[in-house]
């Protein structure tokens, strides 16, 4: 009886070794492959829009840009890198930045706003008076829009193309005339209310 009680505490202590070295090694195995999950990837504005190599943009991500909108001096621009008006957008924006020699933040909207989570919705709110109202009678974050920021009050926005039709056509909208235009519009903004010019 006490060689089968022998035997038994023996396999019982070969069965938690075995265990426990199985657990030893999922834990080095799956801690190797996701260790690339866990490193911080810088994002640049070219993961975004490929064809504008710019360092004006400072990458921020909802909570980044919510306490932007909060406090400080900010320029702001959001964007959706899918909506190809935002990219029309961008490359426009850029030449005034480069003028200008200024950097700004960047929020990319995509992600929150198709979710419908509550970054969205924070996001939505802080800006309510800032948005357009569309059929559904809801104000809606849209993007291309930019926002100069003071100490949590937004003291000029532009959303002029964000509520254009869809049956208007980019090149059809930025004519020369417009660019012009809204470059000078916003290179005014930036030195009144950034530049204090």
């Amino acid at each position: 009886m006490k060689n089968k009680s022998k035997k038994f505490k023996i396999i019982r202590k070969i069965i938690y070794l075995c265990l426990f070295a199985t657990i030893i090694g999922a834990f080095v195995y799956l801690s190797n492959k996701y260790e690339s999950l866990s490193e911080t990837k810088t994002i640049n504005f070219t993961d975004y829009y490929a064809g504008i190599h710019t360092d004006k943009y400072n990458i921020i991500k909802a909570n980044g840009l919510l306490k932007e909108l909060k406090s400080g001096k900010h320029i702001i621009f959001i964007g959706n890198h899918t909506y190809k008006w935002s990219e029309a957008y961008a490359y426009i924006l850029t030449e005034c930045l480069d003028e200008l020699n200024v950097k700004i933040s960047y929020y990319d909207l995509n992600a929150d706003k198709t979710q419908k989570n509550s970054n969205y919705y924070t996001i939505r709110e802080r800006l309510q008076d800032y948005l357009v109202s569309t059929d559904d009678s809801e104000s809606n974050l849209l993007a291309p829009s930019l926002y100069i920021v003071d100490n949590g009050k937004i003291k000029y926005y532009n959303i002029e193309t964000a509520v254009l039709k869809n049956t208007t056509k980019i090149e059809d909208y930025w004519t020369n005339y417009n660019k012009e235009s809204f470059k000078r519009e916003i290179k005014n903004n930036i030195k009144r209310y950034y530049l204090n010019n």
